[in-house]
């Protein structure tokens, strides 16, 4: 089993930390949208630590790093726990991939409903509080899982990232500019320097 790409870096450092969720979605070892929320929470918290890039990540102290992440971060407390959730499974996944990677196999999350009808048992019911999201969701959940305040109209931009490499965007049309200036930070705060 060829467990590593020819190019990668060096393992069980903070960037073949990162690196290996590409790798899962690649092998089709979990589903490719889990796989890149789980990077995407991996490399926004290693990103506060200096020289992240290189850091041995079995010698992490995941506690300490997570309430730093936390001090200097905006997000929500609910998006905090979800970025927290899944940096901790990742890293266990990981280190698990470290340990063994002939027999490696990502834990996924359990999940107990079907995705539909999990949405439709968490709207029933739910009051809206001021600005269309429903109470108990996060303001910065994925549109898929938050019903979209009626009359907001949501436009999808085709995104060429790289060659042969394509995103959407689901905008809503009248997006502000300080609503743009925070997607580009956020954007910003994703990406992996140039190696």
């Amino acid at each position: 089993m060829n467990d590593q790409p020819p190019s990668a870096p060096q393992r069980g450092t903070g960037l073949a930390f990162v690196q290996h969720w590409d790798w899962v979605a690649e092998k089709s070892l979990m589903p490719r949208n889990t796989a890149m929320s789980v990077r995407a929470a991996v490399s926004q918290i290693l990103k506060i630590e200096e020289g992240w890039e290189g850091i041995d990540v079995r010698r992490l102290d995941a506690d300490s790093l997570i309430a730093r992440f936390s001090n200097l971060s905006t997000l929500s407390p609910g998006s905090l726990a979800t970025y927290e959730s899944r940096f901790r499974s990742g890293l266990s996944s990981y280190l698990s991939y470290l340990d063994n990677p002939t027999s490696y196999q990502p834990k996924a999350r359990k999940q107990s409903l079907p995705r539909e009808a999990s949405l439709q048992k968490s709207s029933k019911g739910r009051r809206k509080r001021e600005g269309g999201a429903p109470v108990g969701t996060a303001a910065g959940s994925p549109p898929s899982q938050t019903p979209i305040q009626s009359g907001v109209r949501l436009v999808v931009y085709p995104f060429p990232v790289r060659p042969d490499v394509f995103a959407e965007l689901k905008l809503p049309a009248d997006l502000t500019a300080e609503e743009a200036e925070r997607l580009s930070g956020f954007l910003r705060s994703v990406a992996l320097a140039s190696v």
